[in-house]
């Protein structure tokens, strides 16, 4: 094959299949990283977490206050106390003492909760095309409490996670996320061409948002295995604990790549 023949070839491979020239998208062709972005984005992340350390005991107490309010507002039994916020380091927050009383495991229990999973197994089936995704998500849980199930129905004498040490893990995972927040924006999103007060936006609906959801979601957490017992801190921990949180922050940074801004419909050159 000559030089001519290969160029041709070349030409036919960048045409669509009506003919047309197939051009790079433009997130080829204008993405640029010029350094004063790059520099602009590791400052905000650094100002954000030098705000949230220096807030972190303000955070403390106002989540501790919440849980502590919303145990005594659903009247539960338990010992409920706030936090002692001279227990504290940058990466471990001081967490309240959430141990409210749940109900022991009874024999009958596992099968109660493993017939009504399986009966949610098949009623997923049911469901439409347009529902799958639900589908998959709601099977995914029947696994998840499917495994709980005979964990209690074999070994219920030797789960050693209590509703305390569940609550606490809970909400200090969620102030590791609320500190890697401004670190993940700017590998996602500073570094793309938005304006600067977009990113700060972003970044502080996303930083409240993991604040008001933390003591909210681990209170309902609390008043559910109150009821049920721990039979349903498995599920509760690996679907509705983290999990919800980063659903969130990556609902948040899809509507904000969503947000216009005319500094993308031209090469960037600065921050």
């Amino acid at each position: 094959m000559d030089l001519s023949d290969r160029h041709a070839r070349l030409k036919l491979h960048r045409r669509g299949h009506q003919g047309g020239a197939i051009l790079p998208h433009r997130s080829i062709w204008s993405l640029r990283l010029p350094r004063g972005r790059l520099a602009t984005g590791v400052a905000i992340a650094a100002a954000f977490t030098l705000l949230l350390l220096w807030l972190q005991p303000l955070v403390a107490h106002f989540w501790g206050w919440q849980l502590v309010w919303w145990m005594q507002s659903l009247d539960l039994a338990g010992q409920f106390e706030l936090p002692d916020l001279g227990d504290m380091s940058p990466l471990s927050l001081s967490v309240p003492l959430i141990d409210a009383t749940m109900p022991a495991t009874e024999p009958l229990t596992p099968l109660v909760h493993g017939l009504v999973a399986l009966s949610l197994w098949f009623l997923a089936g049911w469901l439409p095309d347009a529902g799958k995704p639900a589908t998959y998500l709601l099977r995914f849980g029947v696994i998840i409490h499917l495994v709980s199930v005979l964990y209690f129905l074999l070994w219920p004498a030797s789960f050693s996670h209590s509703l305390m040490s569940h609550v606490s893990s809970g909400l200090r995972q969620s102030w590791v996320l609320l500190l890697l927040t401004p670190w993940l924006h700017l590998a996602t999103y500073y570094l793309f061409p938005f304006a600067l007060w977009h990113r700060l936006l972003l970044t502080t609906l996303t930083m409240l948002y993991l604040l008001v959801l933390a003591p909210l979601q681990y209170a309902s957490h609390a008043a559910l295995l109150s009821l049920t017992g721990p039979i349903l801190m498995p599920l509760l921990h690996l679907l509705f604990g983290v999990m919800v949180a980063i659903l969130g922050f990556v609902a948040l940074y899809g509507w904000a790549m969503s947000w216009h801004n005319p500094m993308q419909d031209q090469p960037a050159r600065g921050a």
